[in-house]
């Protein structure tokens, strides 16, 4: 056989040799690829099943809350009446009691600046009793 024929065949087994081992390894990663895939499967089952226990306690939350609604809702309704049940009596007592607390508002200014003026002039009149403003001294 010719030599060059030969170092041919040398050449090509190499070539098929390292296409093998690469083979072989290509094999080994994708082992470990799918064994990796298997166990994220098997956490993934695990978090499906506690998120569907999640949502069971949710739905069981959410069905707890709708019966507690209503008696709520009447609750706050009462609530809603008496405030404004409230604000109707002020309103009635503030409209009742308004005009006599302003009318006795305005006897009581008015009392104040009569006896005041009053007081004044009582004043005036004591302190400057000998003056010529009411007649001079004596005029007979």
């Amino acid at each position: 056989m010719p030599a060059l024929i030969q170092i041919c065949i040398v050449i090509v087994t190499i070539g098929m040799l390292a296409i093998a081992l690469m083979t072989i390894r290509m094999m080994s990663r994708i082992d470990k690829a799918t064994e990796e895939l298997s166990q994220l499967t098997h956490e993934v089952r695990g978090s499906v099943s506690k998120f569907d226990l999640a949502t069971h306690e949710t739905r069981a939350l959410v069905a707890s809350l709708r019966d507690c609604v209503p008696p709520v809702q009447r609750v706050v309704d009462r609530f809603e009446d008496v405030g404004q049940r409230t604000a109707d009596l002020s309103s009635a007592l503030l409209e009742g009691l308004e005009l006599p607390v302003f009318a006795a508002a305005a006897v009581a200014r008015g009392v104040r600046s009569g006896a005041n003026h009053l007081l004044k002039r009582l004043m005036f009149r004591f302190t400057h009793r000998n003056s010529t403003i009411y007649g001079g001294y004596d005029h007979e």
